[in-house]
């Protein structure tokens, strides 16, 4: 390489002026000063503009994308199995299989997400938090806990979520934290056949369930925005039901209504 080559990749790239804004980003300017002069002239200081954006609704649409995949395979193997084709069987199992994991990964992923955000809204005390590190409390307990302060709900509510969310990170932990030894099978209903617990934990039927769940979870706490006591979270959830009502009516459309 050339000492004019070197020179020119030495030299900084300046990007376009101002700062490129996109659907769903949030936008705040975190520091501003404005006074009038002794001259009656305007001063105002430097704007610095913070950007934002909330990842769980992509994390739902990555989510809802493996389970179509995930269907597919599935319908892919329930017509292998009329064929009573076992190459075709293989091929779709392990196709539903990847499809279904990934699925239910992903849901897992914007719980936390969503945890995340309704976790800056509100305040969690510091004992409580600490008492969490100490103890290594589960993410699913520290996910329940913080929804339960954050939206109004009865204590069985409550404690049902609490089994929902223990569920869905159930479900994640097998896969992220998957045993390298050899296990007893387990049935597959929809295939009727026994084989390895990873292709019967990860089919259609559960990655639908857990993602129906999450789906949940997110739209009926969002839903209680009128009665929480944080004006922050208020107006954020406010906010998340008009980006998550396109995709909720596409859910149904397919699948029928989350309470159903």
């Amino acid at each position: 390489m050339g000492e004019k080559d070197e020179r020119e990749e030495a030299v900084e790239q300046k990007p376009d002026p101002g700062v490129f804004i996109t659907k769903g980003m949030q936008v705040s300017i975190p520091d501003f000063s404005l006074r009038i002069g002794p001259d009656g002239n305007i001063e105002a200081g430097p704007v610095n503009l913070h950007t934002g954006l909330d990842l769980y609704p992509y994390w739902l649409e990555i989510a809802y994308g493996h389970l179509l995949s995930t269907e597919k395979a599935s319908n892919d193997l329930l017509s292998a199995k009329d064929e009573q084709n076992d190459e075709r069987i293989a091929e779709a199992l392990q196709a539903e299989f990847t499809a279904g994991m990934q699925t239910i990964m992903v849901s897992a992923v914007a719980i936390d997400a969503y945890y995340a955000s309704v976790k800056d809204c509100i305040k969690i005390p510091n004992e409580i938090t600490r008492t969490w590190r100490e103890k290594g409390t589960a993410r699913y307990k520290q996910i329940a806990e913080v929804l339960r302060r954050a939206f109004p709900m009865p204590d069985q509510s409550a404690k049902q979520l609490r089994e929902i969310l223990k569920e869905i990170m159930g479900f994640r932990d097998k896969a992220v934290h998957p045993s390298s030894r050899t296990t007893a099978p387990a049935l597959h209903p929809e295939l009727n056949k026994v084989t390895d617990w990873r292709y019967a934990t990860f089919r259609y039927h559960n990655a639908k369930a857990i993602t129906r769940l999450t789906l949940s979870i997110i739209a009926q706490t969002a839903a209680l925005s009128h009665k929480v006591k944080f004006q922050a979270l208020k107006t954020y959830c406010d906010t998340l039901s008009s980006r998550i009502e396109p995709f909720l009516k596409r859910w149904e459309a397919r699948y029928g209504k989350l309470s159903g």
